[in-house]
Protein backbone atom coordinates (compact mmCIF):
# COMPACT_ATOMS: atom_id res chain seq x y z
CA UNK A 1 0.00 0.00 0.00
CA UNK A 2 2.77 2.06 -0.96
CA UNK A 3 1.19 6.11 -1.16
CA UNK A 4 3.17 9.33 -2.38
CA UNK A 5 4.97 10.79 0.49
CA UNK A 6 4.00 13.87 2.71
CA UNK A 7 5.56 14.33 5.68
CA UNK A 8 5.01 16.57 8.50
CA UNK A 9 7.82 17.49 11.00
CA UNK A 10 5.88 19.53 13.32
CA UNK A 11 2.97 20.66 14.74
CA UNK A 12 1.98 23.50 16.58
CA UNK A 13 -0.61 23.01 19.05
CA UNK A 14 -2.74 25.20 21.03
CA UNK A 15 -5.36 24.27 23.44
CA UNK A 16 -8.49 26.36 23.38
CA UNK A 17 -11.71 25.72 25.48
CA UNK A 18 -14.88 28.04 25.58
CA UNK A 19 -18.10 27.58 27.12
CA UNK A 20 -21.37 26.27 25.75
CA UNK A 21 -24.77 26.61 26.60
CA UNK A 22 -25.91 23.46 27.53
CA UNK A 23 -28.70 24.41 30.14
CA UNK A 24 -31.64 21.71 30.29
CA UNK A 25 -33.64 22.15 27.67
CA UNK A 26 -37.40 22.95 29.25
CA UNK A 27 -40.07 19.89 28.54
CA UNK A 28 -43.88 20.33 29.53
CA UNK A 29 -45.93 16.80 29.36
CA UNK A 30 -49.47 17.40 29.21
CA UNK A 31 -51.58 14.39 30.44
CA UNK A 32 -54.94 14.25 28.44
CA UNK A 33 -56.82 11.63 30.56
CA UNK A 34 -57.17 10.24 34.09
CA UNK A 35 -56.05 6.51 33.28
CA UNK A 36 -53.04 4.93 35.44
CA UNK A 37 -50.75 4.19 32.68
CA UNK A 38 -50.74 7.92 31.12
CA UNK A 39 -49.51 9.23 34.86
CA UNK A 40 -47.12 6.28 35.05
CA UNK A 41 -45.50 6.85 31.60
CA UNK A 42 -45.23 10.44 32.42
CA UNK A 43 -43.53 10.11 35.93
CA UNK A 44 -40.90 7.82 33.65
CA UNK A 45 -40.28 10.12 31.01
CA UNK A 46 -39.17 12.95 33.84
CA UNK A 47 -37.07 10.46 35.54
CA UNK A 48 -35.55 9.23 32.40
CA UNK A 49 -35.22 12.35 30.63
CA UNK A 50 -33.75 14.67 33.73
CA UNK A 51 -30.26 14.83 32.26
CA UNK A 52 -31.61 16.55 28.99
CA UNK A 53 -34.57 18.25 30.20
CA UNK A 54 -36.01 20.49 32.94
CA UNK A 55 -39.80 18.32 33.40
CA UNK A 56 -43.03 19.50 34.08
CA UNK A 57 -46.20 17.38 34.56
CA UNK A 58 -49.60 18.88 34.36
CA UNK A 59 -53.35 17.68 33.73
CA UNK A 60 -54.72 19.44 30.73
CA UNK A 61 -58.25 19.20 32.37
CA UNK A 62 -57.73 21.02 35.48
CA UNK A 63 -54.99 23.43 35.31
CA UNK A 64 -54.34 26.56 32.57
CA UNK A 65 -51.38 25.96 30.77
CA UNK A 66 -49.17 28.24 29.16
CA UNK A 67 -47.35 26.35 26.45
CA UNK A 68 -44.94 29.24 25.03
CA UNK A 69 -43.01 29.05 27.97
CA UNK A 70 -41.61 25.41 27.13
CA UNK A 71 -39.11 24.70 24.73
CA UNK A 72 -40.87 20.85 23.88
CA UNK A 73 -44.74 19.80 24.39
CA UNK A 74 -45.25 16.38 25.18
CA UNK A 75 -48.93 15.29 25.41
CA UNK A 76 -49.51 11.64 26.39
CA UNK A 77 -52.74 10.19 25.62
CA UNK A 78 -54.35 6.66 26.62
CA UNK A 79 -57.75 5.80 24.63
CA UNK A 80 -58.81 2.28 26.47
CA UNK A 81 -61.51 1.76 23.80
CA UNK A 82 -58.76 1.26 21.13
CA UNK A 83 -55.89 -0.13 24.02
CA UNK A 84 -53.38 2.96 22.35
CA UNK A 85 -51.42 4.95 24.01
CA UNK A 86 -49.38 7.59 22.42
CA UNK A 87 -46.93 10.51 22.87
CA UNK A 88 -46.96 13.51 20.48
CA UNK A 89 -45.82 17.00 20.15
CA UNK A 90 -43.89 19.84 18.93
CA UNK A 91 -41.06 21.91 19.32
CA UNK A 92 -39.41 25.05 17.43
CA UNK A 93 -39.11 23.26 13.93
CA UNK A 94 -40.98 20.45 13.98
CA UNK A 95 -43.05 17.86 15.69
CA UNK A 96 -42.98 14.42 16.53
CA UNK A 97 -45.51 10.87 17.61
CA UNK A 98 -45.01 7.89 19.04
CA UNK A 99 -47.84 5.11 20.02
CA UNK A 100 -47.81 1.68 20.71
CA UNK A 101 -50.90 -1.18 21.70
CA UNK A 102 -51.20 -0.33 25.76
CA UNK A 103 -49.41 -2.92 27.99
CA UNK A 104 -49.69 -2.36 31.83
CA UNK A 105 -46.55 -3.10 33.22
CA UNK A 106 -43.74 -1.92 34.56
CA UNK A 107 -41.14 -2.95 31.90
CA UNK A 108 -43.65 -2.01 29.08
CA UNK A 109 -44.09 1.94 30.86
CA UNK A 110 -40.27 2.02 30.92
CA UNK A 111 -39.54 0.76 27.38
CA UNK A 112 -42.74 3.07 25.90
CA UNK A 113 -40.91 6.47 28.08
CA UNK A 114 -37.72 5.47 26.66
CA UNK A 115 -38.97 5.06 22.82
CA UNK A 116 -40.94 8.47 23.08
CA UNK A 117 -38.17 10.49 24.11
CA UNK A 118 -36.11 8.97 21.24
CA UNK A 119 -38.41 9.33 18.38
CA UNK A 120 -38.80 12.91 20.13
CA UNK A 121 -34.57 13.27 19.56
CA UNK A 122 -34.53 11.67 15.89
CA UNK A 123 -37.16 14.82 14.98
CA UNK A 124 -35.01 17.38 16.84
CA UNK A 125 -32.13 16.37 15.24
CA UNK A 126 -33.25 16.56 11.77
CA UNK A 127 -35.78 19.83 12.40
CA UNK A 128 -34.95 21.44 15.40
CA UNK A 129 -33.88 24.73 15.50
CA UNK A 130 -32.93 25.90 18.90
CA UNK A 131 -30.54 22.87 20.25
CA UNK A 132 -26.31 22.98 20.15
CA UNK A 133 -26.29 19.60 22.26
CA UNK A 134 -28.68 16.90 21.85
CA UNK A 135 -29.20 13.62 23.99
CA UNK A 136 -30.09 10.90 21.55
CA UNK A 137 -30.79 7.41 23.46
CA UNK A 138 -32.49 7.17 26.99
CA UNK A 139 -32.33 3.34 27.81
CA UNK A 140 -31.11 2.99 31.15
CA UNK A 141 -28.27 0.53 30.26
CA UNK A 142 -25.18 1.56 27.48
CA UNK A 143 -25.26 2.91 24.67
CA UNK A 144 -22.05 3.32 23.08
CA UNK A 145 -19.91 3.69 19.57
CA UNK A 146 -22.06 6.18 17.31
CA UNK A 147 -21.77 6.62 13.71
CA UNK A 148 -24.41 8.18 11.67
CA UNK A 149 -24.40 8.80 7.54
CA UNK A 150 -27.63 8.44 5.23
CA UNK A 151 -29.74 9.65 7.95
CA UNK A 152 -29.41 6.42 10.14
CA UNK A 153 -27.61 6.17 13.86
CA UNK A 154 -25.76 3.20 14.09
CA UNK A 155 -24.61 2.06 17.43
CA UNK A 156 -24.30 -0.43 20.41
CA UNK A 157 -26.37 -0.98 23.12
CA UNK A 158 -27.48 -3.78 25.91
CA UNK A 159 -30.72 -2.56 25.75
CA UNK A 160 -33.62 -5.44 26.52
CA UNK A 161 -31.46 -8.39 27.02
CA UNK A 162 -28.05 -7.46 28.63
CA UNK A 163 -26.00 -8.45 25.59
CA UNK A 164 -23.98 -5.45 23.45
CA UNK A 165 -25.57 -5.46 20.10
CA UNK A 166 -25.89 -3.28 17.38
CA UNK A 167 -28.80 -1.48 17.06
CA UNK A 168 -29.97 1.74 13.64
CA UNK A 169 -32.27 3.69 14.41
CA UNK A 170 -33.57 5.38 11.55
CA UNK A 171 -34.14 8.91 12.20
CA UNK A 172 -36.43 9.46 9.24
CA UNK A 173 -38.94 6.71 10.15
CA UNK A 174 -38.65 6.97 13.47
CA UNK A 175 -38.04 3.25 13.94
CA UNK A 176 -35.27 1.07 15.22
CA UNK A 177 -33.51 -2.69 14.27
CA UNK A 178 -30.79 -4.48 15.47
CA UNK A 179 -28.30 -7.27 14.23
CA UNK A 180 -29.67 -10.53 15.85
CA UNK A 181 -26.70 -11.87 17.73
CA UNK A 182 -27.99 -12.27 20.66
CA UNK A 183 -25.27 -15.16 22.13
CA UNK A 184 -22.24 -12.43 21.28
CA UNK A 185 -20.81 -9.03 22.17
CA UNK A 186 -20.26 -6.07 19.18
CA UNK A 187 -18.16 -3.04 19.56
CA UNK A 188 -16.82 -0.25 16.88
CA UNK A 189 -20.07 -0.38 14.36
CA UNK A 190 -18.73 1.03 11.32
CA UNK A 191 -20.74 1.80 8.06
CA UNK A 192 -19.37 1.55 4.58
CA UNK A 193 -19.55 5.23 2.25
CA UNK A 194 -21.90 3.20 -0.75
CA UNK A 195 -24.20 2.00 2.98
CA UNK A 196 -23.86 -1.77 2.00
CA UNK A 197 -21.70 -3.09 4.34
CA UNK A 198 -21.32 -2.88 8.28
CA UNK A 199 -18.42 -3.81 9.86
CA UNK A 200 -17.92 -4.52 13.50
CA UNK A 201 -15.95 -6.30 16.60
CA UNK A 202 -17.76 -9.74 17.89
CA UNK A 203 -16.91 -12.22 20.20
CA UNK A 204 -18.71 -13.92 18.14
CA UNK A 205 -16.21 -17.16 17.02
CA UNK A 206 -14.68 -17.05 20.96
CA UNK A 207 -12.41 -14.47 20.44
CA UNK A 208 -12.18 -10.37 19.30
CA UNK A 209 -13.00 -10.99 15.19
CA UNK A 210 -13.53 -8.51 12.75
CA UNK A 211 -16.98 -9.41 10.74
CA UNK A 212 -18.54 -8.23 7.38
CA UNK A 213 -22.03 -7.76 7.42
CA UNK A 214 -23.92 -7.39 4.60
CA UNK A 215 -27.13 -5.08 5.14
CA UNK A 216 -28.44 -6.89 1.70
CA UNK A 217 -28.21 -10.21 2.06
CA UNK A 218 -27.75 -9.99 6.32
CA UNK A 219 -24.57 -12.35 5.46
CA UNK A 220 -22.07 -12.85 8.01
CA UNK A 221 -18.44 -13.00 6.82
CA UNK A 222 -15.08 -13.15 9.32
CA UNK A 223 -12.39 -11.15 7.81
CA UNK A 224 -9.57 -11.15 10.41
CA UNK A 225 -7.70 -14.46 10.87
CA UNK A 226 -8.60 -17.16 12.97
CA UNK A 227 -5.74 -17.63 14.57
CA UNK A 228 -5.35 -13.52 16.56
CA UNK A 229 -7.78 -11.07 18.29
CA UNK A 230 -8.78 -8.53 16.24
CA UNK A 231 -10.22 -4.64 17.35
CA UNK A 232 -11.53 -1.42 16.05
CA UNK A 233 -12.84 -1.43 12.24
CA UNK A 234 -12.81 1.57 9.87
CA UNK A 235 -14.02 2.02 6.42
CA UNK A 236 -11.09 3.61 4.46
CA UNK A 237 -13.45 3.28 1.21
CA UNK A 238 -16.15 0.89 -0.21
CA UNK A 239 -13.52 -1.87 -0.70
CA UNK A 240 -10.52 -1.30 2.05
CA UNK A 241 -11.04 -1.68 5.83
CA UNK A 242 -8.72 -1.13 8.42
CA UNK A 243 -8.52 -2.89 11.96
CA UNK A 244 -5.59 -2.88 14.56
CA UNK A 245 -4.79 -6.85 15.15
CA UNK A 246 -2.51 -8.27 17.69
CA UNK A 247 1.06 -9.54 16.35
CA UNK A 248 2.53 -12.86 16.54
CA UNK A 249 3.86 -12.60 20.62
CA UNK A 250 0.14 -11.21 21.48
CA UNK A 251 1.79 -8.79 23.62
CA UNK A 252 1.37 -5.77 21.06
CA UNK A 253 -0.98 -4.60 17.68
CA UNK A 254 -0.23 -3.57 14.70
CA UNK A 255 -2.57 -2.09 11.68
CA UNK A 256 -3.82 -4.05 8.85
CA UNK A 257 -6.43 -3.46 6.25
CA UNK A 258 -8.41 -6.24 4.19
CA UNK A 259 -9.53 -5.89 0.36
CA UNK A 260 -12.64 -6.88 0.09
CA UNK A 261 -12.62 -6.81 -3.79
CA UNK A 262 -9.32 -9.09 -3.71
CA UNK A 263 -10.29 -10.85 -0.45
CA UNK A 264 -6.34 -10.01 0.68
CA UNK A 265 -5.13 -8.99 4.03
CA UNK A 266 -1.81 -6.62 4.55
CA UNK A 267 -0.26 -5.31 7.69
CA UNK A 268 0.42 -2.05 7.76
CA UNK A 269 2.47 -0.64 10.54
CA UNK A 270 5.42 -2.16 12.16
CA UNK A 271 6.39 -0.54 15.75
CA UNK A 272 6.63 -3.13 18.61
CA UNK A 273 6.47 -0.36 20.76
CA UNK A 274 3.08 1.26 20.69
CA UNK A 275 -0.08 -0.79 21.33
CA UNK A 276 -2.23 0.71 18.55
CA UNK A 277 -5.76 0.98 18.29
CA UNK A 278 -9.22 2.69 15.83
CA UNK A 279 -7.30 3.71 12.93
CA UNK A 280 -8.93 5.74 10.20
CA UNK A 281 -8.15 7.84 7.24
CA UNK A 282 -7.19 11.34 8.13
CA UNK A 283 -5.90 14.48 6.17
CA UNK A 284 -5.82 12.64 2.58
CA UNK A 285 -4.31 9.34 2.80
CA UNK A 286 -2.98 9.46 6.35
CA UNK A 287 -3.87 6.99 8.26
CA UNK A 288 -4.39 8.52 12.35
CA UNK A 289 -4.72 6.02 15.42
CA UNK A 290 -4.33 5.98 19.41
CA UNK A 291 -1.59 4.04 21.09
CA UNK A 292 -0.51 2.93 24.14
CA UNK A 293 3.33 3.44 24.84
CA UNK A 294 4.54 0.43 26.04
CA UNK A 295 7.72 2.06 27.68
CA UNK A 296 5.86 4.49 29.63
CA UNK A 297 2.32 3.61 29.46
CA UNK A 298 0.97 6.66 27.76
CA UNK A 299 -1.66 7.08 25.16
CA UNK A 300 -1.45 9.90 22.31
CA UNK A 301 -2.54 9.71 18.86
CA UNK A 302 -0.34 9.22 15.78
CA UNK A 303 -0.40 8.38 11.98
CA UNK A 304 0.81 6.43 9.43
CA UNK A 305 2.09 9.23 6.64
CA UNK A 306 2.18 7.49 2.94
CA UNK A 307 4.65 6.04 3.08
CA UNK A 308 3.81 3.73 6.02
CA UNK A 309 6.17 5.64 9.26
CA UNK A 310 4.56 6.49 12.08
CA UNK A 311 4.47 9.94 13.59
CA UNK A 312 3.52 11.92 16.43
CA UNK A 313 0.30 13.89 16.39
CA UNK A 314 -0.92 14.94 19.38
CA UNK A 315 1.46 13.88 22.42
CA UNK A 316 0.55 15.60 25.77
CA UNK A 317 0.75 15.13 29.20
CA UNK A 318 -2.98 14.30 29.43
CA UNK A 319 -3.95 10.92 27.41
CA UNK A 320 -5.20 11.05 24.34
CA UNK A 321 -7.93 8.60 23.05
CA UNK A 322 -10.35 7.33 20.53
CA UNK A 323 -9.13 9.40 17.89
CA UNK A 324 -11.09 9.83 14.56
CA UNK A 325 -11.42 11.02 11.03
CA UNK A 326 -13.43 10.71 8.24
CA UNK A 327 -10.79 11.26 6.33
CA UNK A 328 -10.97 15.17 6.05
CA UNK A 329 -8.45 17.69 7.58
CA UNK A 330 -10.20 17.36 10.79
CA UNK A 331 -9.85 15.33 13.96
CA UNK A 332 -12.01 14.02 16.95
CA UNK A 333 -10.60 12.25 20.24
CA UNK A 334 -11.03 11.90 23.76
CA UNK A 335 -8.71 13.48 26.31
CA UNK A 336 -8.13 13.55 30.10
CA UNK A 337 -8.51 17.18 31.11
CA UNK A 338 -7.61 16.33 35.21
CA UNK A 339 -10.88 15.43 36.13
CA UNK A 340 -12.36 13.53 33.54
CA UNK A 341 -12.49 13.08 29.57
CA UNK A 342 -13.76 15.80 27.19
CA UNK A 343 -14.59 15.22 22.91
CA UNK A 344 -11.78 17.39 21.25
CA UNK A 345 -11.35 18.33 17.85
CA UNK A 346 -8.14 18.98 16.25
CA UNK A 347 -8.28 21.33 13.13
CA UNK A 348 -6.19 24.05 11.73
CA UNK A 349 -3.41 23.01 14.24
CA UNK A 350 -5.41 24.06 16.90
CA UNK A 351 -6.79 21.41 19.58
CA UNK A 352 -10.37 22.12 21.17
CA UNK A 353 -12.48 21.32 23.33
CA UNK A 354 -16.55 20.56 21.85
CA UNK A 355 -17.45 19.47 25.36
CA UNK A 356 -16.02 21.81 28.28
CA UNK A 357 -19.55 22.40 29.87
CA UNK A 358 -20.27 18.66 30.27
CA UNK A 359 -18.40 17.52 33.48
CA UNK A 360 -18.30 13.84 33.35
CA UNK A 361 -16.79 11.05 30.88
CA UNK A 362 -17.18 11.67 27.28
CA UNK A 363 -15.56 8.97 24.47
CA UNK A 364 -15.95 7.79 21.32
CA UNK A 365 -16.84 10.67 19.06
CA UNK A 366 -17.39 10.58 15.42
CA UNK A 367 -18.09 12.98 12.76
CA UNK A 368 -21.29 12.93 10.71
CA UNK A 369 -20.07 12.44 6.80
CA UNK A 370 -20.69 16.46 6.06
CA UNK A 371 -19.20 16.86 9.05
CA UNK A 372 -22.05 19.16 10.79
CA UNK A 373 -22.48 17.17 14.10
CA UNK A 374 -20.49 15.40 16.01
CA UNK A 375 -21.73 11.97 17.64
CA UNK A 376 -20.07 10.49 21.14
CA UNK A 377 -21.01 8.76 24.29
CA UNK A 378 -21.61 10.62 27.61
CA UNK A 379 -20.99 8.96 30.96
CA UNK A 380 -23.34 10.41 33.05
CA UNK A 381 -25.20 7.87 35.49
CA UNK A 382 -25.31 6.07 32.45
CA UNK A 383 -23.93 5.63 28.96
CA UNK A 384 -25.88 7.55 26.32
CA UNK A 385 -25.42 9.19 22.41
CA UNK A 386 -25.17 12.39 21.99
CA UNK A 387 -24.39 14.68 19.68
CA UNK A 388 -23.52 18.60 18.75
CA UNK A 389 -23.87 21.14 16.23
CA UNK A 390 -20.08 21.74 15.25
CA UNK A 391 -20.89 25.44 13.88
CA UNK A 392 -23.22 25.75 17.39
CA UNK A 393 -20.16 25.44 19.32
CA UNK A 394 -17.68 27.37 17.27
CA UNK A 395 -20.28 30.44 17.47
CA UNK A 396 -20.39 30.03 20.85
CA UNK A 397 -16.68 30.49 20.99
CA UNK A 398 -16.22 33.39 19.00
CA UNK A 399 -19.31 35.47 20.83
Amino acid sequence: MKRKIFVIFAFVVSIISFSVNVSKDTLLISINDNTWITRQIAEKVKSIGNYMYDIEIKDVMTETIKTENYDVIMNIFTNTKENITIAFGYFQGGGFSYSETTNETADWVEKFAVKALENLSFQRFLYGENWDILQLTFWKGVDEYPIYQNEKLYFISDRYIGNREIYIFDFVNGTESKIPLESSAEYFPDISPNNNFLVFQTSLFGKWDIVLYNLITKKITRISPSNKNAYSPYFYDNTLILFSMEDESGQGTEIWYYDLYYNKLEKLSDSKRLLKFRPSKWNGNNITFYAINLEDASVNIYYLDEDNKIYPLLVDPFNQTDSWSNGSELLVFSEFNGKYFSIYEYNNNEKINLTSSITNDCFYPTYSPDKKYVFFTNYYSEADVFVLKREAIYKQRNN
